[in-house]
């Protein structure tokens, strides 16, 4: 009786499907950019790689200058204004140029010694004074924990790094821009103004995923203070844009570590903790297989992510990862749905719950929890155009009463009141600061999701900003 009342169910699911292919309206991609996006790229690129011309009237290319900004932070290297360059130029980030012979920096500069002073001038009223001491002592922690360098704190007096906050023309030649934008920006080893970091008070600083975590830029910052350039791993601290990492027990990455121990060396001591993370795993059932294929791997990408009947299920290749309340297990697509192929590209739970929309390729699959699967069609099927031949990812918006389809660097929306395909427009500008590719997007515990790379976003709707960002291998408790 039950397996009837799922098929009925279904029927009445292919019903609204029919009718969403009928009245589905695909909508023309907007333009990439505007005249507002090509003076602030010539401005950007003045800032951080000092271009002297940009041929923005003709809209021809922006000069060698955008190739190279493109180069750094491993874009299409096209030349031209496009929209994922334009997405990356207005990221908040460091105001130290990218390109080492435009920097703040000294080619190979160093400290002479080893000992290294700092004072904190002002403090930011967005803090405690504690909490700002702290913080500041955190993030030099990062670099003495991996090198044989020693900072300590004076309170009077010149220190080689001196540290203050302050908003636009700020006592340098490099005024701030307000809130967003330029964080904050250091300079190289040397006298007078040489060592120091200077944060933005316009921006709101925390210890949290809120706004702007104050141990993450200034981590950064202080990397320039001890003469690193801005790295284009995008893994690495040293990194030029910012982007949100869980702080707890924060090592650096291997980036960093080789590039401050080029300069200065390794620890004379062995810090009393690791340098790096060791992997750990929160899978309890010991029927799982134990050689699990990278779940911890920092790299990990996902293929797609939903939930069903409460648990989230984590597709990679053959398998996934079942996550309910703090227990996850590994399981087989095939023991769970026989009629599923591997290597998913995209899955969401249907409104309303228990049943799951699995995309491959140009087909989805209907499928219950209890492993009856119910048919297979083309995605032609709900509304999409004969353009569309492969779902990256998708989500539904119970908010909003939408399901999102991601496919390239765009998302089709489709009402599942009116069952019509309203939209279509490009990922960076719904969800700006998530990458112009997502390819799982899910729903936990009330907050949503985007895993772009190796990247998890998790954003906020109504602001239009992320709120943190982590591995996708943190799901799986690494």
């Amino acid at each position: 009786m039950k397996m009837k009342m799922n098929c009925l169910e279904v029927s009445v699911l292919i019903v609204l499907a029919c009718i969403a292919l009928s009245v589905a309206v695909p909508v023309t991609p907007k333009s990439a950019n505007n005249e507002g996006d090509f003076q602030f790229a010539e401005a950007y690129l003045n800032r951080f790689y000092t271009v002297s011309t940009v041929k923005s009237r003709s809209r021809g290319p922006v000069t060698e200058t955008l190739k190279r900004m493109q180069r750094f932070f491993k874009l299409n290297v096209t030349g031209t204004l496009d929209r994922d360059t334009v997405e990356v130029m207005k990221k908040p980030r460091c105001g130290v140029p990218d390109v080492a012979e435009y920097s703040f920096l000294s080619s190979n500069s160093k400290w002479s010694t080893n000992k290294i002073t700092y004072r904190i001038v002002n403090y930011t009223p967005d803090l405690t004074v504690a909490d700002v001491d702290q913080t500041i002592a955190k993030a030099f922690k990062v670099w003495s924990d991996v090198s044989p360098l020693t900072f300590t704190k004076i309170s009077s007096g010149t220190a080689d790094i001196m540290i203050s906050f302050g908003a636009k023309s700020h006592g340098d030649l490099y005024p701030f821009d307000g809130p967003s934008g330029t964080l904050a920006h250091a300079f190289g080893p040397g006298s007078d103004i040489g060592g120091d970091a200077h944060f933005d008070e316009d921006e709101t600083w925390t210890t949290t995923s809120r706004s702007f975590n104050l141990f993450l830029v200034a981590a950064h910052e202080f990397g320039h203070t001890l003469g690193l350039d801005h790295s284009n791993n995008p893994l690495a601290l040293m990194f030029p844009t910012y982007s949100y990492v869980p702080t707890e027990g924060y090592k650096l990455p291997t980036d960093d570590v080789n590039g401050i121990q080029a300069l200065y060396g390794k620890p004379t001591v062995i810090p009393s903790q690791p340098t790096t993370k060791p992997p750990q795993t929160t899978v309890p059932n010991p029927q799982s297989t134990p050689s699990q294929p990278n779940h911890c791997d920092p790299n990990l990408t996902l293929d797609a992510v939903a939930s069903l009947n409460g648990d989230l299920l984590i597709f990679k290749g053959s398998d996934f990862w079942r996550k309910s309340s703090n227990d996850v297990t590994k399981e087989s697509i095939k023991a769970n749905w026989p009629q599923l192929p591997s290597n998913i590209d995209a899955a969401y739970e249907l409104s309303g719950g228990n049943i799951l929309l699995a995309f491959k390729g140009s087909q989805f699959w209907l499928v219950f929890e209890n492993g009856f699967d119910v048919f297979h069609h083309g995605i032609g099927f709900l509304g999409f155009p004969h353009t569309v031949t492969q779902i990256d990812a998708a989500v539904h918006i119970k908010e909003m009463g939408q399901t999102l389809f991601f496919v390239g660097e765009y998302h089709y929306s489709l009402n599942e009141r009116t069952r019509r395909m309203e939209n279509q427009s490009t990922i960076s500008s719904r969800f700006p600061g998530i990458g112009s590719r997502v390819d799982a997007a899910f729903v936990m515990s009330g907050n949503y999701y985007f895993s772009s790379g190796p990247f998890l976003y998790q954003y906020d709707l109504k602001s239009k900003r992320v709120i943190s960002t982590q591995r996708n291998s943190a799901l799986l408790g690494c």
